[in-house]
């Protein structure tokens, strides 16, 4: 990434107690990508994120942070809670504060730089969305010192603009980009030799029901060439996810009180379809995109 760095940034004289460095990116690559470059260039003991159209929640919200560290010492993550803002159908805004165990965004949170240094963890320059459920996912997912904070210190304001809330880019459309993360996720496990990944994995293959009946993908070639990545790099715990496959998406639909008796078929297809793939991989034969 080529960024240049800006000399004129009077407008934070205010913080004189702040080393700060601005830096500008000529070619945007998402955001990711420009919080990576901002962690190779920072010497502090955490890290902390805040998009350029987001605000702190009020004006000690740091000071938040900083008392956490006085009161209980240095923790691998510290996470705190923040609202959402949103636009209703008469132009309004209302407004939504997320849960503090929140572990997809990388709002309102520390990361601290030697524990994601010491797991070898980046942002992944392939994921444009889905970078921070890839991300917080795993950090969280490997730590096992995360201090839950019960307070709101982060703003996410507003944008229609912003690449989350571009059309175009809508999460549940893009069931392939979501597919590729969770490739780079599930390897990323493995290679820690985490010890609940057959559980991740068979909760992949849920969730994936589920978005699959509700969302059709937008590209379904990249789609099943994803999920192909995924069955082919992990065939041993597909032959175990396989096996109670169906029995635990009827399961989460029943605790979710979103199954009917219809589903069952679905279910089937479902489970089927994906095994056919897997069996074609296994066999060398040419899998359909």
């Amino acid at each position: 990434m080529v960024a240049i760095e800006i000399d004129d940034i009077s407008v934070f004289d205010i913080f004189d107690n702040i080393n700060l460095h601005y830096y500008y990116n000529r070619i945007s690559k998402g955001a990711g990508c420009a919080r990576q470059f901002g962690m190779e260039h920072s010497a502090g003991r955490y890290y902390m994120f805040i998009d350029a159209d987001d605000q702190l929640h009020f004006a000690g919200a740091l000071l938040e942070f900083f008392n956490v560290i006085a009161n209980s010492g240095n923790h691998e993550i510290i996470i705190a809670k923040y609202i959402e803002q949103y636009k209703i159908e008469d132009g309004t805004f209302r407004y939504y504060t997320h849960p503090q165990n929140d572990w997809k965004a990388s709002y309102a949170k520390w990361f601290s730089a030697e524990y994601i240094e010491r797991i070898g963890l980046r942002w992944h320059d392939d994921l444009r969305i889905y970078e921070d459920t890839y991300f917080v996912g795993l950090s969280c997912k490997l730590s096992d010192d995360i201090y839950y904070h019960n307070s709101v210190v982060y703003s996410w304001l507003y944008n229609p603009n912003s690449t989350v809330r571009k059309k175009e880019n809508n999460f549940y459309n893009q069931l392939h980009d979501w597919s590729r993360m969770n490739y780079y996720y599930i390897n990323f496990l493995k290679e820690h030799n985490y010890s609940y990944l057959q559980n991740d994995f068979n909760n992949y293959w849920i969730e994936l029901y589920s978005k699959e009946k509700n969302y059709e993908p937008i590209d379904s070639k990249k789609y099943i060439y994803q999920n192909c990545e995924i069955l082919k790099s992990n065939a041993i715990m597909w032959e175990k996810c396989k096996i109670d496959l169906k029995e635990n998406i009827i399961k989460r639909l029943q605790e979710n009180n979103q199954y009917i008796d219809e589903d069952i078929n679905d279910v089937n297809q479902y489970v089927n379809t994906w095994n056919s793939h897997f069996k074609n991989i296994k066999n060398k034969k040419t899998v359909i995109y």
